[in-house]
């Protein structure tokens, strides 16, 4: 996310002892567009902080009076949302470190080397800030949506001959959070209010030009695959007059006249953020003006739920995606490996993790600058992506380090896997690529399992990281398959699964399958 235009919206309090740090944090971070305060102890930073709450403080961890561990913990009684950034020198890493634990965002060296690396530090801590605003503002608005639905429901609740189908309609409604299911509980609807006839969505794809059969109700779904018309011949600035008036396309009349054999239907357009997103096809030949109406109140309905829907999807994304990449985040990884170490257990089919880091990234990120950082963070993203199954879990734990889970995966399996990510990453031509240690951007990969190296989700983790640790210590770019601990004993017997398709044997125990 590119904060540089937000800055000055954000307020930093910035706590020193030195008056010169205090002034050089000031002016690198105003002269970024930042709005700064200066204090010289705790006491003074934690009561201004009680009148005047700011988005981050920088403070340096050894304040005379209240420390900077003693402020970061006072101020978090306050409120969890503002952000730290521990300023320390190397001495005191390791206080910075648990100063992380007790939930500052970041910590940076003193004396700065660049000054650079201080608004960098500032800008992705406000970057988790400003994300954190948008979600509250998000569910401000899904909570004004809601509003709206039971104002649609008051107002169609007084028509006594509709009560019952628009309350039966929203009870299903409230029942389903995915965009898809909410059309899919509309067309049935539909289908129920003209006796079991069969209704028919087209959605309308602009990039295509055309009108694509997406979901049913009372029609088989393999008989509306690949069911689509072409709209390329209709001026494009007139498409979306023309979809509100799906009847008059002549395209859909034959359509429906040669696949469905049916010579007169009813069409209307289903109206989302005021352009028609597809068109609602109603097996009907007589639709009455009360029918008209009372489908035109769920459509009404139905796009306040489609809505919402379509935010709490955003939301849901935004609690368990990386912003950067779009992986899974290290909180869903957590959750997702303790369930599939259970599948695993009920199941008795093994299950894999692939640990691995991008070689030598902070020296990419020291000569580069950190946007080149990201851009190799993302492609490496793609790549894992793009080699992984449905069932896969790809996830990014942090920096430059991700994990793969892989269920139904022996460790053998994941090896060849591994393996073929490496050979994509190394043979991919990032940029700079040739300023590193290597000559070219490379990864790191450990692999364990469960239950043949591990007997938890711990375990699992610790297995797969000591063996990325050992590549490491062998030169990188390699892929290290964990070996059991001496006298170990598996949980059960893992049944037998096949291998992932690849040239060239797996990797020994503890070897390399470079």
């Amino acid at each position: 996310m590119d904060i540089a235009g937000k800055r000055k919206d954000f307020t930093i309090y910035v706590a020193d002892d030195e008056e010169s740090i205090r002034e050089i944090v000031k002016e690198t971070l105003v002269t970024a567009g930042y709005q700064v305060e200066t204090f010289s102890s705790g006491e003074s930073i934690f009561e201004r902080v009680k009148d005047s709450p700011p988005h981050l403080i920088m403070t340096d961890i050894r304040m005379p009076g209240m420390s900077g561990i003693q402020l970061l913990e006072k101020v978090k009684e306050l409120s969890h949302d503002i952000e730290f950034i521990i300023m320390t020198s190397h001495a005191s890493l390791e206080t910075a470190v648990n100063a992380m634990k007790l939930g500052a965002y970041d910590y940076i060296h003193k004396p700065f080397e660049n000054l650079t690396d201080l608004v960098n530090t500032a800008d992705r801590a406000m970057s988790s800030v400003y994300m954190r605003l948008e979600n509250d503002q998000l569910l401000e608005e899904l909570a004004e949506k809601n509003k709206l639905l039971a104002t649609v429901n008051k107002r169609i609740s007084q028509e006594n001959q509709e009560i019952h189908l628009i309350n039966a309609l929203m009870q299903r409604l409230n029942q389903r959070v995915d965009p898809d299911g909410v059309i899919q509980i509309f067309l049935d609807s539909i289908s129920a209010l003209v006796e079991g006839q069969p209704v028919l969505f087209m959605k309308h794809l602009t990039a295509y030009s055309s009108l694509v059969a997406t979901q049913a109700s009372k029609i088989p779904i393999d008989q509306i695959k690949n069911l689509g018309i072409n709209l390329a011949d209709f001026d494009v600035k007139k498409l979306p007059e023309i979809l509100m008036q799906p009847q008059k396309i002549g395209p859909l009349n034959e359509l429906m006249g040669e696949v469905f054999k049916i010579p007169q239907f009813y069409a209307f357009p289903f109206v989302f953020q005021d352009q028609p997103m597809g068109v609602v096809i109603v097996f009907h030949q007589v639709v009455n003006e009360a029918m008209r109406r009372l489908m035109e109140s769920f459509a009404q309905i139905t796009r306040v739920s489609y809505d919402n829907a379509i935010m709490a999807k955003r939301i849901h994304e935004m609690a368990i995606k990386d912003p950067l990449t779009t992986l899974f985040n290290r909180r869903f990884f957590n959750e997702k490996l303790d369930e599939e170490i259970a599948r695993s257990r009920r199941t008795r089919y093994p299950l894999s993790l692939v640990y691995l880091d991008i070689d030598h990234f902070k020296k990419y990120n020291d000569t580069n600058g950190h946007p080149m950082g990201d851009v190799v963070i993302k492609s490496v993203a793609q790549i894992l992506i793009k080699t992984g199954r449905r069932s896969d879990v790809v996830a990014r734990l942090g920096g430059e380090e991700f994990a793969i889970l892989c269920p139904h995966t022996s460790k053998e399996g994941a090896a060849i896997k591994a393996e073929k990510v490496r050979l994509i990453v190394e043979a991919t031509k990032f940029p700079h690529g040739e300023k590193q240690p290597m000559g070219k951007v490379t990864i790191s990969l450990g692999v364990s399992e469960y239950p043949s190296v591990a007997i938890d989700a711990a375990t699992l983790i610790k297995s797969s990281d000591d063996a990325l640790y050992r590549v490491k210590q062998a030169g990188r770019n390699k892929v290290c398959l964990a070996e059991p601990p001496m006298g170990f004993q598996r949980e059960f017997e893992p049944l037998a699964v096949p291998m992932y398709a690849a040239t060239g044997a797996p990797p020994s125990p503890g070897g390399s399958a470079a």
